[in-house]
């Protein structure tokens, strides 16, 4: 599937996780990456991903989606993650269904980051394996020193515009090596 990659501030927001094992442990540290206050819950949830978590609850309820900017259905059982994720619909919040690109309003892309340099890649869900491969060669052709462009970046864009602008901003990525 075709899909916009739109990017999403998540900085002290709220993101419900249902679930508590190794699939919502990940999750939940591409969501923490980006600042997300995340809301756990399960009835048993790993150690690592308790100590995510902003909120902890024991039982899944609709409830539970009131003031979540999106929500992530990440347990090991289909049903639930279909209750989950019909809920969400019914409520407007957009969620990621794992195992189930049919139930997701988003997905989880492959991510290098460097600073506030994000680059995410998607297939529409249909092979999360070629997303890892392909952020992983991307990760080793993008240089560390990337954040330390953006930054010079901003500074440069308070100042210069339009042609200038990104003749200068092609320079820095030419002084990078890229």
């Amino acid at each position: 599937m075709n899909c916009f990659p739109m990017m999403m501030p998540l900085k002290n927001k709220r993101v419900l996780l249902v679930g508590g094992g190794k699939i919502a442990l990940r999750k939940a540290e591409k969501l923490r990456l980006f600042g997300a206050k995340i809301a756990v819950c399960a009835p048993v949830v790993l150690p690592a991903l308790s100590a995510m978590a902003a909120e902890k609850h024991a039982a899944y309820d609709k409830e539970l989606l009131r003031g979540a900017v999106c929500a992530v259905a990440a347990t090991d059982d289909a049903a639930v993650n279909a209750r989950v994720a019909e809920d969400c619909r019914a409520a407007g919040v957009p969620v990621n269904s794992v195992d189930a690109p049919s139930d997701c309003d988003f997905y989880f892309p492959a991510l290098v980051t460097r600073g506030d340099v994000t680059v995410g890649v998607s297939t529409g869900g249909a092979s999360p394996a070629l997303c890892a491969a392909l952020a992983k060669r991307l990760e080793a052709l993008l240089p560390q020193s990337l954040s330390q462009v953006c930054e010079r970046a901003e500074e440069l864009r308070a100042r210069l515009h339009g042609e200038e602008y990104l003749a200068a901003v092609e320079q820095l990525l030419k002084e990078a090596g890229l």
